[in-house]
């Protein structure tokens, strides 16, 4: 009987940890959602998306919150809000170069052994693709082009 009740009491407590770890979890999200909940909000006073394919937080000097979507009539647009107060920026998706195209500028020029993400971004007004990868020489680093043209922005590396 005795067994039984520790059954019991170590059931509860393990019930009670994971609720809270969800809970700790479920918080701990709750910024990030609602920073892409408004900067949507502001997006949509200037262009109507009917469907979101992708969205990236951008960490710069400013905090952008970047959507690809589709307008009505089925074209592609990209968006920059600016996480505070700015200028949004607008730009057709065929007006710059693909995540693929930025992919494989990095892969051509810099050999990274592992890629680790690609996103958009915005510094000091220009949009770009902020490649993070692990190079030769197992240093994390990041590879800025130019969103517009693909053009070399800047890079910079730092160990592990």
């Amino acid at each position: 009987m005795e067994m039984k009740k520790w059954g019991v009491l170590l059931f509860i407590f393990l019930c009670l940890g994971v609720w809270q770890a969800i809970s700790v979890y479920q918080d701990a999200l709750m910024p990030k959602q609602s920073l892409e909940e408004k900067a949507l909000e502001r997006a949509k006073e200037k262009i109507a998306f009917t469907q979101i394919e992708r969205t990236y937080t951008y960490y710069g000097e400013k905090t952008y919150i970047v959507f690809i979507g589709k307008n009505k009539q089925g074209k592609k647009y990209i968006v920059w809000v600016p996480e505070k107060k700015g200028k949004i920026v607008i730009k057709r998706a065929k007006s710059g170069i693909t995540e693929s195209e930025a992919i494989a500028k990095l892969k051509a020029e810099r050999h990274p052994k592992k890629l680790i993400s690609a996103k958009l971004g915005m510094e000091k007004g220009v949009p770009l693709w902020e490649l993070t990868y692990i190079d030769q020489y197992d240093r994390y680093s990041f590879y800025y082009l130019s969103f517009t043209d693909g053009t070399f922005l800047k890079r910079y590396s730092f160990q592990q």
